[in-house]
C-alpha cells in the first residue's frame, strides 16, 4: 500500500509539471511490450502529445523512471509520428544484483487517436551508462494506451 501512494504522488507531480497548453494523455505503456534484457514491465505513462513523455514502470523487484522530450515528425488528423530523446534512472534487484542504473534513451513512435483514447506503438533503444550488469543496450518495443485529457491542439 505504501508503494501505491508513491506511484500516485509521482503521477500527480508529473501532471503538475506538464505544460498547461496542449493535450495530455495518461495511461499505460508496455502493454504487450517486448524487452531486449533486464527491465521489462508495464509503465504508468503521461504524454504531452508531441512534446514530452514521462514513464514510471515496475516489474518484480525493479522500477524505472524515464523522461523524454518529443518532437512531432508528422501529424495528420488523428494520426501522428514522433521522435524523442531523454534519459532514465532505475533500480534493479535480483539474487545476483542490487543496483541503481541510468540510461540514455531515444524514441520513435506513432499514435492514433480514437476519440479520447490514444493508442500507440513505439521503439525505445536505451543505452545503460551507469551500473548495469547486463548488456549495454536494450531494444524496447511497446504498445501503449492513454486517455487524452484537456483540449486538443488542432
Amino acid at each position: 500500500m505504501k508503494k501505491l501512494r508513491y506511484y500516485f504522488a509521482t503521477l500527480l507531480l508529473i501532471l503538475m509539471l506538464g505544460s498547461a497548453s496542449g493535450q495530455i494523455a495518461v495511461g499505460a505503456r508496455g502493454l504487450f511490450g517486448v524487452e531486449g534484457n533486464a527491465y521489462g514491465g508495464v509503465e504508468l505513462s503521461v504524454q504531452n502529445i508531441g512534446r514530452s513523455e514521462f514513464d514510471l514502470g515496475w516489474a518484480n523487484n525493479s522500477w524505472k523512471f524515464t523522461g523524454l522530450k518529443l518532437f512531432n515528425l508528422l501529424r495528420s488528423g488523428s494520426f501522428g509520428l514522433y521522435a524523442g530523446a531523454g534519459g532514465g534512472i532505475g533500480y534493479y534487484n535480483s539474487h545476483e544484483y542490487d543496483e541503481i542504473f541510468g540510461t540514455l534513451a531515444l524514441n520513435l513512435g506513432s499514435y492514433l487517436m480514437l476519440g479520447p483514447v490514444q493508442v500507440g506503438l513505439d521503439w525505445r533503444p536505451e543505452w545503460y551508462i551507469i551500473n548495469h550488469s547486463g548488456s549495454d543496450v536494450s531494444f524496447n518495443v511497446a504498445l501503449g494506451a492513454r486517455l487524452a485529457l484537456g483540449r486538443s491542439r488542432r
